[in-house]
């Protein structure tokens, strides 16, 4: 009796061992059992990566437990999920959740990599710039230059962010600041002297200051005194003492390139015949007379075409602006909004008009994206393909957001996956990702008709310029907030 017991136990654990087996290698390749088809399918996952780091996952409602997810570096994986639509929301403490609708498909992961969820609260702190018109952080983000009206002084001032200390470097009671939408205080590439565009009595000018108030204030059209219609003065990238500038020889004549070396030193016209130019680290980028673009080594030399036909603008083209990423992607736009790119991608060359109505424009850090806006309305072009989900092609154009109130203040956020803008009194970021739909956010409310930011991507601080009790003042945040080590 006792073998008989013996062997029928036997045979029972075999039968369950064949007839769990398979379901166990299956489960182990990610197959699953869906109850409503009665077969097994290949399961799908979702892979979030996201600012903060620490978050819940919530599929459908429910909380995803923390032993159910895979975190590697910093990306969190949801795996066995079953092919179909689910509910996803992250959330974390103190933060605003992010949700959207998705589908699950079998053997793939559905992915999110730029996931931002922004703080509930955000307090601004302040720095002492009151009374600041307009203002200019440097490339580190450590100081800021801002100018005011003291009475009747124009006044222009640096501000250490660090101790929070203004120092005053220049007062003058009989100048402007350039009424120029596209002339900007410029600081050199120490971060030692600033080009500052004014108007005077004798029309537009540029001053060059130091910030350390050891060199005497110098203006641009004495330096380079004969010259006419100076403009679009430039620090030497790669060069403290050199300024880039455009001006005319004679009064009838064409804008010329000037390069003048600090201090002493008379400008030598290094290009001739142009209309505008752009600087990256090792060229000069041009536009000519015939509306053709070339590029130039930064001494003027080696003059080489860059697009082979004219760019053909249908309205004014006497004010034009060049943006240049490399010899490969470059934007025009005319004084009217006409916008032309050239793109020499995977995909072939092509110089095309975007739009007519743009009123700036800025290309990605890896210049894969150019952002780009009216009043109204901003846009993304693609301007190299985008593999990695949600996927984009070479020279795709996509709508991010319209509005009826005008959009002001337009960036790129530190990802270059979502966009700041101002409008309706709030900064708002917008996602690129437009499955299910593109997340929007209100960051904060603002209270001046004319407020006005600047966003450091490097460091992600977010300056602007607001009213507080009746005076301008100049806050900043951390966007995203700073972090430990651990995203925590």
């Amino acid at each position: 009796m006792a073998q008989f017991y013996r062997r029928f136990f036997f045979w029972v654990c075999v039968v369950l061992f064949l007839a769990t087996a398979p379901v166990a290698i299956l489960y182990s390749q990610g197959y699953r059992f869906d109850r409503s088809k009665k077969i097994f399918v290949h399961s799908g996952s979702i892979t979030v990566k996201s600012v903060p780091a620490g978050v819940n996952i919530f599929l459908n409602g429910k909380l995803r437990p923390s032993g159910a997810l895979d975190i590697i570096n910093n990306s969190i994986t949801v795996n066995g999920l079953r092919p179909g639509s689910y509910n996803l929301r992250i959330s974390a403490n103190g933060y605003k959740d992010w949700e959207k609708n998705i589908e699950v498909h079998s053997g793939l992961s559905t992915e999110f990599w730029n996931v931002y969820l922004a703080p509930q609260n955000m307090p601004p702190q302040g720095l002492s710039a009151d009374g600041a018109e307009r203002f200019f952080p440097s490339a580190s983000g450590k100081y800021i230059a801002f100018f005011k009206k003291n009475g009747t002084s124009f006044e222009v001032l640096t501000l250490d962010t660090k101790n929070n200390q203004p120092t005053l470097i220049f007062s003058r009671n009989d100048l402007e600041f350039s009424g120029n939408p596209l002339e900007n205080i410029e600081w050199n590439a120490k971060e030692k002297s600033l080009l500052v565009p004014i108007v005077g009595k004798e029309g537009a000018d540029f001053l060059i200051l130091d910030t350390g108030i050891s060199q005497a204030p110098v203006f641009l059209s004495q330096a380079a005194s004969g010259l006419s219609e100076i403009s679009h003065a430039r620090w030497n990238p790669n060069n403290q003492s050199e300024i880039y500038f455009t001006a005319k020889p004679t009064a009838e004549g064409q804008d010329n390139l000037y390069r003048l070396s600090l201090p002493g030193n008379r400008p030598e016209p290094i290009i001739e015949g142009l209309k505008t130019y752009d600087l990256s680290n090792n060229s000069i980028y041009f536009l000519k007379q015939n509306n053709v673009a070339f590029k130039a080594d930064l001494d003027g030399k080696n003059e080489e075409q860059v697009i082979l036909s004219p760019i053909t603008f249908s309205g004014p083209d006497a004010d034009i602006r060049l943006i240049a990423y490399d010899d490969s992607r470059q934007v025009f736009v005319s004084e009217t909004g006409e916008m032309f790119v050239h793109n020499n991608g995977e995909t072939g060359e092509t110089l095309e008009k975007i739009t007519d109505s743009a009123k700036g424009a800025q290309f990605s850090d890896d210049g894969k994206k150019l952002l780009y806006w009216n009043s109204n309305e901003i846009n993304v072009l693609f301007l190299r393909k985008w593999d990695v989900q949600p996927r984009r092609n070479e020279n795709e154009i996509q709508q991010i957001i319209r509005f009826a109130s005008p959009i002001k203040n337009v960036f790129w956020f530190q990802d270059y996956e979502h966009i700041f803008f101002s409008t309706q009194n709030f900064v708002k970021v917008v996602e690129l990702d437009s499955r299910d739909r593109r997340t929007l956010i209100d960051l904060f409310k603002y209270n001046s008709e004319n407020f006005s930011s600047a966003y450091d991507s490097a460091n992600g601080t977010y300056f602007f310029l607001d009213e507080a009790g009746g005076t301008k003042k100049l806050f900043y945040l951390y966007i995203p907030e700073q972090t430990n080590i651990f995203g925590g």
